[in-house]
């Protein structure tokens, strides 16, 4: 057996990239000596060591979320526009993760969040509530098995839909937002559809076939229709993107599921504001 499988198999409750840290920070060895996680176990092997406790830097907080789906191993909530998923740069309090601590999900890593949003970005956001679910949905997202769909407001007329294929890489100048290369960077490819035309924007919907950080709005930059009120790639504040439908196979159910629900109010009013403008 091997050594992470065999470790995982002691400490339930805990993630598989738990597990496999500790043993590069070598907090576990194999007869006195550190090996890799992929390491196979023999019968007279002597394994030591003990998982440190995951330290959490935020505090629990008491805060509402509104939750569109939940069972004994995952949730499903709406996230608000405004509310960041994972303290850093200076926020600590009022997070997703600190509404998640104060739920009790303390013993989860990053509190059972398998992915984010961003802070100006509105929708659904997938949270487990157990070790083996979150385990499960990392490496579903890693495969790509869950489909994220999301609706947009951009500047100009897109003429056709299209599969924006760039690589994104940070910005060389302004290391907190990102660009498109040619050359390096991560892959990236975005689907966007065009559901309405106005005279001076576009409403779209947009699916993901990865992943990366900001991806809809930078890719929404390169083509010249950036995100209507996006305060790092277009201009304005109101960021008109919202993440409103998700369908994936209940990791621990096997069950389809298939979530959505309905564009905020201010959306809908920015949306009303476009057709207004014909």
């Amino acid at each position: 057996m091997r050594l992470d499988k065999y470790l995982g198999e002691q400490y339930p409750e805990v993630t598989r990239s738990q597990i496999t840290a500790a043993i590069k920070r070598g907090d576990f060895t194999v007869n006195g000596q550190i090996v890799k996680a992929g390491y196979e176990l023999r019968s007279t092997d002597q394994v030591a060591g003990a998982l440190a406790p995951v330290v959490l830097t935020a505090e629990p907080e008491k805060i509402a979320l509104d939750i569109v789906y939940e069972d004994q191993e995952l949730m499903v909530i709406n996230k608000p526009r405004g509310m960041v998923v994972h303290p850093g740069a200076g926020i600590k309090s009022g997070t997703v993760l600190n509404a998640l601590l104060g739920r009790g999900q303390a013993n989860l890593e990053r509190a059972g969040i398998v992915h984010r949003l961003d802070k100006n970005t509105a929708g659904l956001l997938i949270v487990a509530k157990t070790a083996e679910c979150q385990q499960r949905l990392g490496k579903m997202f890693e495969k790509h098995e869950i489909k994220r769909t999301y609706w947009g407001l951009v500047d100009g007329v897109v003429p056709v839909d299209q599969t924006i294929d760039l690589n994104i890489k940070r910005h060389p100048q302004h290391r907190t937002i990102f660009t498109t290369t040619a050359q390096g960077g991560r892959h990236a490819v975005t689907h966007l559809h065009v559901l309405e035309r106005y005279k001076k924007h576009t409403l779209c919907e947009f699916t993901l076939e990865t992943g990366r950080t900001h991806q809809i709005r930078v890719h929404c930059k390169a083509i010249h229709h950036p995100i209507l009120g996006d305060p790092e790639y277009n201009s304005g504040s109101g960021q008109m993107l919202e993440a409103l439908k998700l369908d994936f196979v209940h990791p621990m159910t096997g069950q389809a599921v298939h979530l959505a629900i309905q564009p905020t109010k201010a959306f809908a009013e920015a949306r009303e504001k476009c057709y207004h403008l014909r």
